[in-house]
């Protein structure tokens, strides 16, 4: 396994300084991690088992067009935890959600006006995971819209979308890379999927955080500050 920098990794104490540990005892922690992020995502989105996960073992085509298919509803929904609130309770909550979730799936994913435009002012993309989300949008552009294209490896439309976007390979795998590069390019597909993984740990932090302590977060917050601050 190339000992490449990956950056949006997860979780991020796994990726900051990993020269603290070997990277073979490294490696396996974080791919847990990994595997750890994309079965709550199969779970949260209500797919059968290794829908996502399959991306691994996925001719490139199949591969980019899936995880397409997993970021964009993703997106929706955490864009929809944004909805307006109505001043004057006009619309019922139901009625302004229900508005607001088809207004949002109605969007294009790109552009000026469109849904990581829209994430990203509503401060729910990291600039990485953006340029990310536009880089695999290309791709799969590229894949959908060309029948030709089907059977032609990653390492192939990157190259040549990297000829407009010298970013373009990093911002899908987050490994800086000249392409063509025959050693590592059967992990290209890879460190999408490791991209995406960390794309949708962040997502369900948003999407589904974790429960509040019982008695509510004060009653959290005294537990917290009694366990740290004993009384002398």
């Amino acid at each position: 396994m190339p000992k490449q920098p990956i950056s949006g990794a997860i979780p991020e104490s796994l990726i900051t300084e990993p020269a603290k540990e070997p990277f073979d005892v490294w490696w396996p922690k974080y791919a847990a991690e990994v595997e750890k992020s994309v079965t709550a995502a199969e779970q949260y989105l209500e797919v059968p088992t290794a829908t996502i996960s399959s991306i691994l073992q996925d001719p490139d085509y199949v591969a980019t067009v899936k995880t397409y298919a997993v970021i964009e509803p993703m997106l929706n929904d955490l864009i929809s935890t944004r909805r307006p609130r109505s001043v004057f309770g006009v619309m019922s909550q139901d009625e302004s959600e229900e508005s607001f979730q088809g207004f949002v799936a109605r969007l294009n994913i790109s552009g000026r006006t469109g849904k990581v435009a829209l994430a990203k002012g509503l401060g729910l993309l990291r600039p990485d995971q953006v340029r990310f989300i536009e880089g695999v949008a290309r791709v799969r552009n590229r894949y959908a819209h060309n029948v030709r294209n089907m059977h032609r490896p990653l390492q192939d439309i990157l190259a040549e979308e990297q000829q407009g976007n010298g970013k373009i390979v990093e911002d899908v795998t987050g490994i800086s890379l000249k392409l063509p590069s025959p050693t590592l390019a059967p992990t290209l597909k890879m460190f999408m999927y490791h991209r995406l993984a960390d794309y949708l740990s962040d997502a369900l932090k948003t999407l589904k955080p974790p429960p509040l302590p019982s008695g509510g977060l004060l009653a959290g917050l005294s537990e917290y500050f009694g366990q740290s601050h004993p009384p002398k």
